[in-house]
């Protein structure tokens, strides 16, 4: 086939639309067609491959259309689409169709327009391409027809992982004209399909010779070394056949295809992280960066993220503002940049190493990225819920059960230690288990992270009621509580009251009011209101009046019929009865009842009154009274006990009586016990008339009662006809300890002269004049020019008034050659308490005798005069030897020389 103007300038036309370079934009299309140039005949239609490409960044609705040049008469094209959809940085095909009439020319020139429209509807760009279609049927002598093999396509989008550093077409080279001839193979470009630093060859530069209708393979490389270093872009090769045969040299019969390579923007970068690893407790932050550097081949923009494969970590990474930066191509002063960002891990993972992306993305692709080992520490954390917030009504000395839910909030598995705080006084909470091992919260379903206690509040049976008790159920690990809830306990009121009389029978004279101390205890929980009657006995039903007149009065003298008292309160008021009989020996019986307004519980106490003409009366006192024959200043330590004697006198007339002893005060601080003859009694003496008992009061302060307490205790006796009429004692007690250490010299002074090398004694006694048992240390002084003391014993417990014999003794330093004093203070202490120690001055003289000093003298001479002696005879020996030797050495010498 032979080229005419035409045919070139519509060439040019299609090269120039190819190698139009790609720009970034929303919409940008190119169009490309395979082949584009063939021959037809008026029974074979020629068809097209044209490719639409979308190198934009958004994806566009195409329309297509052709037209025909003027000189196309009998030539008609179609379109298999009209409209073609194609998404960004892809392609779509589509196939047009020349068909020649009889009257068709020897050519055509058919042109495909497309038109796209991105999302917005300003979004739009345009493109075309050119075919060009001959007659075959006026093909002439020489011709020739180059096609892609197996209808390929003439572009190429070029994938590096699938096409690997090169890129190939297959062509078929047929010759279509009448004469054999062989075809020259020419790879060429123009200004208007510029390859844009790639090139390609061919494996021939011409082919055999071809007969008419005969083809042949060329094959077309393209080398692409490196995909980052080649511009994204359209890179065209016009590979051209001339029948070489052709004898019109100046036009020779040709044919040329355009093969295209479109090498897509590559946005890719190298990545450096400043730190690879972090380890962090939850919520601890640390400062990192990451490096990037563009190694694609266009300029791109470049957005920081971080992600996980297993794990959200998006609220783990606060990147630095700006999140993103335009990076320009490799090489440039802007193509790399550093995001520096904080890491912060959550409990939302276990403890472990969690691998962290931190990435470059170009848009929602990864450009680069680096793994950031993030070692999450654990999170210890914990909840407590219980099954319920109050208890209510529960009786006293009873056990009720309560569900304590215990949640491991933290991060990974703990071990959890269970308890309470502020348990009032005298309960007990028994947990099924102290300590908890539980999953953390990331373990599963079925609240695998929970575990439920049972606890079991132990009800004091001293318990009071109308009080809300509140203690908290706690969780820690580690030393540290995580979570507490507070339980409300109320106790069941228990009404109940405990009456006790010194004395169920008393006497009385005629008209005399006879009373009997009673006192009542109330037993019960909760404060109550006590009603006070005094009946004929043995008539349950109701009160009846008593025989004689009774009433109650209080201990002022005040006439009461009711009582209100606390829980463990005692109140004391006596049950007034008028002796109406006058008959002696007369008796009669009355029946105390101490009932608890709103219940029906009832205390009853069945009393005597004898009519007697006599006095019953008792009287105690100190055996050895002191200042005040009525009461006595007592001073006892912690476990500290002291005995007192006194006399109980039958002051009444009436002949022997049974004395009721009693003792009350500091009952929480101090036991109390009654002797008769060292045997202990229960307060109940008989002691005949006009006669008088020695009995034994035994006071003992209880171990760990605090120091500085202090109180009375009262000793009463009455007789036990006539309660009424009390005799009484008091103590006054101060619990402390009083630290008293004495010390006397036996009839040695304190200070002491002795012979050398005599060692001197002292003699001193240690007494303990206070009222504690004391560890009693004695100090000695340090060692001074040699001089030693030594104390036997120096430590030894010593009793409230005991007494210790102590030997001090002083031994001189040896070698001593003249007089000296030594004086020393030692120290009597008790071991706890140095504040209260005792120091001792004493002195010591030791003394060196004339005769010593004369043996000595004398004994120095002697030892200087036998070495002087010696020495003078030693010399002497010497020089006789020496001379005796000269001798002999002289006639030795004389022999020889004769």
């Amino acid at each position: 086939m032979r080229n005419n103007p035409a045919v070139t300038v519509f060439i040019t036309l299609m090269l120039i639309s190819v190698s139009l370079p790609l720009v970034s934009a929303s919409v940008s299309v190119s169009l490309s067609a395979s082949p584009t140039s063939q021959s037809a005949t008026s029974d074979d239609a020629a068809e097209y491959t044209i490719t639409i490409q979308n190198s934009g960044d958004d994806d566009a609705t195409v329309s297509l259309s052709t037209s025909q040049a003027a000189d196309c008469n009998g030539y008609t094209s179609t379109l298999e689409d009209q409209v073609v959809s194609v998404s960004s940085g892809s392609s779509e095909s589509t196939t047009l169709t020349v068909s020649l009439g009889e009257s068709a020319g020897d050519s055509c020139e058919t042109t495909v327009a497309a038109s796209a429209v991105g999302q917005a509807p300003t979004d739009t760009d345009t493109a075309d391409i050119t075919v060009e279609t001959s007659n075959e049927d006026g093909g002439g002598q020489y011709s020739v027809k180059i096609t892609v093999k197996d209808n390929d396509p003439q572009l190429i989008n070029y994938d590096s992982e699938e096409d690997g550093d090169q890129v190939k077409w297959e062509l078929i080279v047929e010759n279509t004209g009448e004469q054999s001839s062989a075809m020259q193979i020419e790879v060429t470009s123009d200004s208007d399909c510029d390859s844009d630093g790639l090139s390609a060859t061919s494996d021939k530069q011409t082919t055999g010779s071809l007969g008419s209708g005969d083809t042949e393979e060329v094959e077309i490389t393209v080398d692409i070394p490196d995909e980052g270093a080649t511009e994204a872009d359209s890179h065209c090769f016009i590979i051209k056949a001339t029948a070489a045969q052709d004898p019109n040299a100046a036009d020779r019969a040709e044919d040329n295809i355009t093969l295209t390579v479109q090498i897509p923007q590559l946005k890719e970068c190298d990545a450096s992280l400043q730190k690879t690893a972090h380890s962090l407790d939850p919520l601890e932050s640390a400062t990192n960066s990451i490096s990037l550097t563009n190694i694609g081949n266009t300029e791109w923009t470049v957005t920081a993220a971080a992600t996980s494969d297993d794990y959200d970590v998006q609220d783990w990474v606060d990147f630095d503002a700006p999140l993103s930066k335009l990076l320009s191509e490799p090489g440039g002063t802007q193509d790399s940049h550093t995001f520096s960002f904080t890491i912060t891990p959550d409990d939302s993972v276990e403890p472990g190493t969690i691998p962290v992306y931190i990435q470059g993305r170009a848009g929602t692709s990864v450009g680069c990225q680096e793994i950031l080992y993030v070692t999450v520490g654990q999170n210890k954390d914990a909840s407590l819920s219980l099954s319920t917030n109050k208890v209510s009504n529960v009786e006293p000395g009873s056990t009720e059960r309560i569900q304590v839910l215990v949640a491991n909030t933290g991060n990974g598995q703990d071990t959890f230690a269970l308890g309470t705080n502020d348990l009032p006084s005298g309960w007990q909470v028994s947990l099924s288990q102290s300590s908890v091992t539980i999953d953390g919260k990331h373990c599963g379903p079925n609240n695998c992270n929970k575990q439920s206690l049972d606890a079991d509040i132990q009800v004091p049976s001293d318990a009071l009621a109308n009080i809300q008790y509140s203690f908290t159920f706690y969780v820690n690990s580690g030393g540290n509580q995580h979570d507490s809830m507070s339980l409300d306990v109320t106790v069941a009121a228990v009404h109940s009251v405990i009456t006790t009389l010194p004395s169920d029978s008393q006497t009385g004279k005629f008209a005399q009011i006879v009373q009997f101390p009673l006192s009542i205890k109330n037993t019960g929980n909760i404060q109550d209101t006590l009603v006070l009657d005094v009946c004929n006995p043995n008539i349950n039903t109701s009160c009846s009046t008593p025989a004689w007149n009774a009433s109650f009065s209080n201990q002022q003298g005040n006439t009461v019929s009711s009582l209100t008292l606390d829980p463990d309160e005692i109140g004391n008021i006596f049950v007034d009865i008028q002796v109406e009989d006058p008959f002696d020996n007369s008796e009669e019986y009355f029946e105390i009842r101490v009932g608890i307004i709103g219940s029906n519980f009832q205390s009853t106490e069945l009393v005597k009154v004898t009519v007697s003409n006599y006095n019953y009366s008792m009287a105690i006192s100190f055996e050895n009274p002191g200042d005040s024959p009525s009461s006595s200043e007592l001073a006892l330590p912690p476990g500290g006990l002291h005995s007192t004697s006194f006399w109980i006198n039958n002051t009444g007339d009436g002949g022997v009586d049974e004395a009721i002893i009693s003792i009350y005060g500091m009952e929480s601080s101090v036991l109390k016990s009654i002797k008769l003859d060292g045997v202990i009694t229960n307060g109940e003496i008989s002691i005949p008339a006009n006669s008088r008992v020695l009995i034994e009061i035994e006071l003992e302060v209880i171990e760990g009662v605090e120091s500085g307490n202090s109180g009375t205790i009262t000793v009463s006796v009455s007789s036990k006809k006539n309660t009424a009429k009390v005799s009484s004692i008091t103590f006054n007690i101060d619990v402390i300890v009083i630290h008293d250490l004495q010390y006397t010299m036996d009839s040695s002074p304190e200070e002491l002269t002795v012979k050398y090398p005599e060692r001197a004694s002292f003699i001193i006694y240690v007494t303990n004049n206070g009222n504690a048992i004391e560890n009693v240390e004695i100090i000695t002084p340090a060692p001074l020019r040699e001089w030693s003391v030594d104390v036997v014993p120096d430590d030894f417990n010593l009793n409230p008034g005991q007494t210790k014999q102590v030997e001090i003794r002083v031994t001189p330093p040896v070698g001593l050659n003249q007089d000296d004093t030594y004086k020393f203070t030692i120290i009597i202490q008790p071991e706890d308490t140095p504040v209260a120690g005792q120091p001792i001055e004493l002195t010591v003289n030791a003394e060196i005798s004339s005769i010593n000093l004369a043996n000595g003298l004398i004994g120095k001479i002697l030892v200087y005069s036998s070495i002087i002696f010696g020495s003078i005879l030693v010399l002497t020996l010497f020089l006789r030897t020496r001379k005796e030797n000269k001798i002999i050495s002289e006639a030795l010498l004389s022999n020889q020389q004769d």
